[in-house]
């Protein structure tokens, strides 16, 4: 058997590696985009500074903290987003997790679903996890059939837990248990990334 090493944290258009301080100011300009806080964080959006985003940084960089990383596209070795690990329940193998690709010509191009993809293949043959869970606001179809397309299912809601301009919108939550992303993808520890579905 052949150990993954370099392929572990790369897909067909992307690659995951760690979040610099280099990398804070092209996140605090995602996270200054509205648009794109109110779907990716259910509380009030309000653009982030720098100086927030240092301090969010020194927190994700304690050795305890739940693995973050920044995305890259393999063509071009571009910033394009953050994915993070949340909530890690060691006992029972579950974790959830954000992501957000915040260059918006980059947006609905696929980085999405190979980051996503990514992500899996690092939470099931690295971290040994059972079960990936996220979050996702009702109103944000884009993000749901991006979810659904890669494999997770819906496993239920609560109702009008976030407010946005006026009305009340349920919060889903989605996962993928390993089996289903064995029965999907296959385990080859050889292959660089995870086939398309």
């Amino acid at each position: 058997m052949t150990i993954l090493g370099n392929a572990l944290l790369r897909g067909e258009r992307v690659y995951f590696n760690r979040i610099t301080r280099d990398d804070l100011p092209a996140m605090a300009r995602m996270w200054a985009d509205i648009d794109y806080i109110r779907h990716l964080m259910r509380r009030p959006a309000y653009p982030v500074t720098l100086e927030e985003m240092e301090a969010w940084y020194k927190e994700m960089s304690d050795e305890h903290a739940p693995p973050s990383f920044a995305i890259r596209t393999t063509d071009g070795d571009q910033f394009i987003g953050v994915c993070a690990f949340k909530d890690l329940r060691w006992a029972s193998r579950h974790t959830f997790f954000w992501i957000g690709i915040g260059v918006r010509e980059m947006q609905g191009r696929g980085y999405g679903a190979d980051s996503l993809r990514v992500l899996l293949k690092y939470a099931f043959l690295e971290m040994n996890l059972n079960c990936v869970g996220l979050e996702v606001m009702g109103y944000n179809e884009r993000a749901i059939g991006l979810y659904r397309k890669v494999g997770f299912q819906h496993d239920g809601s609560v109702r009008a837990y976030v407010y946005r301009d006026g009305a009340y919108y349920d919060m889903l939550y989605m996962s993928m248990v390993r089996d289903e992303w064995e029965a999907r993808y296959g385990v080859d520890a050889r292959r660089a990334s995870l086939p398309q579905s």
